[in-house]
């Protein structure tokens, strides 16, 4: 018996916003002080990593923001995938031919936290030209979650932007404002 779900579905769909989530000041307060546990807690160029540059992350995470572009994946997936990257590198000293290598692992992680359709890891394979497996990126799978203590679905800029636009009595009404905010925050995560 195959109990595997296999609908493909073609759009993605979003819960309605609830106007009481919008109007109460308990959740910008949530959002700020649980913020506040997943920022990167080091500069990790400096204290942990000896291999890795600011230029190399700029690279990888340009990399990670044009496939997430090419695969028209949720807006939420790249600042998480770039949260849980920077806090691993915190923690785990890697080298510089492991970078894209974490950056595949946790794009991955990021669209099977925020996605309804993860990112399959043979695609991430190929964006990588084949230069990780999909052996490789299991197994960093396990360890990215081992080393963030499986403590990965952090508050991001993404998070605040409806709380934001949503208060203004002309924030509704504006998709194009939500497109550029959206757009604003994912290139705010390629920067070093």
């Amino acid at each position: 018996m195959d109990l595997a779900c296999t609908e493909q579905i073609e759009t993605t769909v979003f819960a309605q916003k609830d106007p009481c989530i919008f109007k109460d000041p308990r959740v910008m307060k949530n959002l700020l002080s649980q913020e506040t546990m997943f920022v990167p807690q080091c500069n990790y160029f400096v204290e942990v990593q000896h291999d890795i540059q600011p230029f190399m992350r700029k690279v990888v995470t340009t990399w990670m923001h044009e496939v997430c572009e090419e695969q028209m994946c949720e807006d939420q997936i790249l600042p998480l995938a770039v949260n849980c990257m920077d806090r691993f590198l915190c923690v785990c000293p890697i080298k510089k031919q492991q970078l894209q290598l974490l950056g595949a692992t946790c794009l991955l992680i990021a669209s099977k936290m925020r996605s309804t359709n993860s990112l399959p890891v043979e695609l991430l394979c190929a964006y990588t030209d084949y230069s990780v497996t999909y052996e490789h990126i299991v197994s960093w799978e396990l360890l990215v979650l081992s080393k963030l203590k499986w403590n990965v679905a952090s508050v991001t800029g993404f998070d605040y932007i409806d709380q934001i636009i949503e208060r203004f009595p002309w924030g509704s009404e504006s998709n194009l404002l939500h497109r550029h905010a959206h757009t604003l925050v994912s290139i705010s995560y390629t920067g070093t």
